[in-house]
């Protein structure tokens, strides 16, 4: 009968269940995506999606958090690559040089650096000019070679942006200038995965980040 008091209890087990595989496919693709980054150089979003294809699983409906992605990724590095932290922090110092250099810019620090969730050769810094040219003659005047480029950053509502860049070699590393307007503070560029707004680092917060994290 529809008011019999354990009528309620029957109904229970279904979104238990539900939270419980949607745990597990949390847990799943955690781990396969941390193996892909570290061992593939994959990014972070195409490590899930991939992930998510193995499992048949939609990533939307099992997306992990970034903070659970992150730790993941530390642990995976720490027990089967250590090299790597080396490799990630002297990187993060390779970005306050170059962040130095091009102090006049602003400079900002983003990408797969920041968390160890994507190729570790590769430093990204977003700077603020009026035109690509400042940077070009920033770069000919130190007789630094240099490669246009552009990368498409994510906006709110959907919105995909290509914007100039600039790529130099330094050391073992590619050093990528993506070039904003300083006037784009009130529509900054989104995480592609999130849509939450983009996260950089100015030099004090990579300095701290590096004190954090010194082995």
């Amino acid at each position: 009968a529809p008011d019999h008091p354990g009528s309620h209890t029957a109904r229970c087990p279904g979104p238990v269940l539900s939270k419980a595989k949607n745990r597990s496919a949390q847990r799943a693709l955690l781990a396969d995506a941390a193996r892909l980054i570290v061992e593939g150089g994959h990014d972070r979003e195409d490590a899930l999606r991939r992930a998510a294809r193995q499992h048949g699983i939609k990533l939307q409906q099992a997306i992990p958090p970034l903070e659970a992605l992150h730790t993941a990724i530390h642990d995976y590095r720490e027990l089967f690559k250590p090299e790597q932290l080396v490799e990630l922090q002297g990187h993060r110092r390779l970005a306050l040089q170059a962040m130095a250099e091009f102090a006049e810019f602003q400079p900002r620090l983003f990408g797969a650096l920041l968390h160890g969730d994507g190729a570790l050769d590769l430093v990204q810094l977003m700077v603020f000019a009026d035109s690509p040219e400042q940077l070009m003659h920033h770069l000919s005047d130190r007789h630094i070679p240099w490669q246009e480029s552009e990368l498409v950053l994510h906006y709110s509502g959907g919105r995909r942006i290509a914007r100039p860049a600039l790529r130099f070699l330094a050391g073992q590393a590619t050093v990528e200038l993506v070039i904003l307007d300083p006037g784009c503070w009130s529509d900054p560029p989104r995480d592609a995965l999130t849509g939450r707004r983009l996260e950089m680092q100015g030099v004090e917060e990579l300095n701290a980040l590096i004190a954090r994290t010194q082995a």
